[in-house]
């Protein structure tokens, strides 16, 4: 599953955004095949007609939550990771790595959090990078003379993970951020929260569905 960016700026001008880049298809697919579900249930019994429109915003539904919502920002004041059921903002000064083996990952010295949506490059990525893909390649994901597919600069994985390497740096470089004299106790901690909402509601509609559809 490749990805995409949403804004084209520097991440130092504006949040710049990233989804995978199937999320629009896959999501306005699940939109239409679940207004296609709602619509099949007009003109038969109430009962019915409910259980369609259940069954459709849930399909819909079931594309928001998992294709289109999750998504990793890189904003001034840090990282923000979007998954399914948690989002995570990580301030800049807490940063120590970032990992592309499996997906997008930011290190921290109090864990790891993964991008649901940025998932590693696979080889057809890593061919069409081509040489540039390599060359480009930010100097932290090539120190040991090797770049990882995954942080190819021709692919989406490799994009995100090299801007969010590259504003960390020039942090560091203009003394905006000093890694090596910071006060932990100052500092902003890493935000967690879970947000089952929209994978709850979906879930609900879909057992509202089942449940009438059964009854009818």
């Amino acid at each position: 599953m490749r990805a995409m960016p949403q804004d084209q700026k520097s991440p130092a001008d504006s949040p710049r955004v990233y989804r995978a880049a199937s999320a629009p298809w896959l999501t306005g697919f699940l939109v239409i095949l679940g207004v296609a579900v709602a619509v099949a249930g007009w003109g038969h019994n109430p009962l019915l007609f409910a259980a369609s429109v259940c069954c459709g915003a849930a399909v819909a539904g079931l594309g928001y939550a998992l294709y289109w919502r999750p998504r990793l920002e890189i904003r001034d004041h840090g990282v923000r990771i979007i998954n399914p059921l948690r989002a995570v903002v990580i301030p800049w000064a807490h940063i120590i790595d970032v990992r592309t083996r499996f997906t997008v990952t930011v290190v921290t010295e109090a864990g790891s959090h993964s991008c649901f949506a940025l998932p590693a490059a696979g080889p057809g990525s890593a061919l069409r990078s081509g040489p540039r893909g390599v060359s480009q390649a930010h100097p932290l994901a090539r120190t040991d003379g090797a770049v990882r597919t995954g942080d190819l600069a021709g692919t989406r994985s490799g994009a995100a993970a090299n801007d969010i390497r590259s504003l960390w740096q020039r942090k560091i470089d203009t003394g905006e951020l000093d890694v090596f004299t910071r006060d932990d106790a100052a500092l902003e901690p890493v935000r967690m929260s879970y947000v089952p909402a929209p994978l709850t509601v979906t879930l609900v509609m879909a057992a509202a569905g089942v449940t009438l559809f059964v009854t009818a």
